[in-house]
């Protein structure tokens, strides 16, 4: 029997071999981005079943797989903030100091993927002074990525064997991401074209959500509007 008063959403991977969809009350408002249907049965496989890998950590009591609805506004919803930080097990990052002073004015930054397997140093002007960008392109709106472009120089990778790259469209950018838990650490222009990219020459992006320890809350944030000044138009 159909429950009443129930909408239904439609979401997928970025690539599209991963489809599905759930029925839930209308969404007014976002944690990051999670949904809980009241029942199993509303969430329904349409493709791909089996295809997407599986993220435990802590008590394992979660398996993390997939984040995105398809046509959906998230900026409309109200925020309701859910601390998962408080849950035990803490959380304790795998890759030493969060942050250190080089000298005056620049800052190294460490961060890591979840498991810890790739990890990244920035050296950089401080972020809460220099900012990051949020795209809403459709990659860097499911990830929620919050973006910033260093040189290549000030930039040291480690565990790069661990990355997964994945292209798309153009094939202008690889959204690099851990093999193991997923967590999208940086964005490889090899090619980068045309004069929307030319800011991006010699440039390395890296994903600062996943410096240890910052503060999310004291950076500006800019918005950028990859999803119209990047063609072609996505379609699953």
């Amino acid at each position: 029997m159909a429950e009443q008063g129930l909408e239904t959403y439609h979401g997928n991977c970025h690539c599209g071999a991963f489809k599905f969809s759930v029925r839930l009350p209308e969404l007014k408002q976002k944690g990051y981005l999670w949904a809980l249907p009241s029942s199993n049965d509303l969430f329904v496989v349409e493709k791909g079943d089996g295809t997407l890998r599986d993220y435990h950590f802590g008590k394992k009591t979660m398996s993390h797989k997939v984040r995105t609805f398809r046509d959906f506004d998230e900026e409309k919803l109200e925020i309701k903030p859910y601390d998962g930080a408080g849950l035990e097990p803490h959380y304790i990052p795998p890759n030493g100091p969060e942050e250190s002073d080089l000298n005056g004015s620049t800052k190294c930054y460490r961060g890591s993927c979840h498991c810890g397997k790739v990890s990244y140093d920035l050296r950089s002007e401080a972020l809460e002074d220099i900012g990051v960008l949020s795209c809403n392109c459709s990659i860097c709106s499911r990830n929620a990525d919050l973006w910033v472009h260093p040189s290549e120089k000030d930039v040291e990778l480690r565990g790069g064997d661990h990355l997964t790259v994945y292209r798309f469209g153009r094939k202008m950018s690889g959204h690099a991401f851990c093999s193991t838990c997923g967590v999208p650490i940086m964005n490889q222009f090899e090619h980068p074209g045309g004069k929307e990219l030319e800011f991006m020459v010699g440039k390395l992006p890296v994903n600062a959500r996943v410096i240890n320890g910052i503060d999310l809350k004291a950076l500006k944030v800019t918005k950028g509007d990859g999803k119209n000044m990047l063609g072609p138009k996505y379609e699953v």
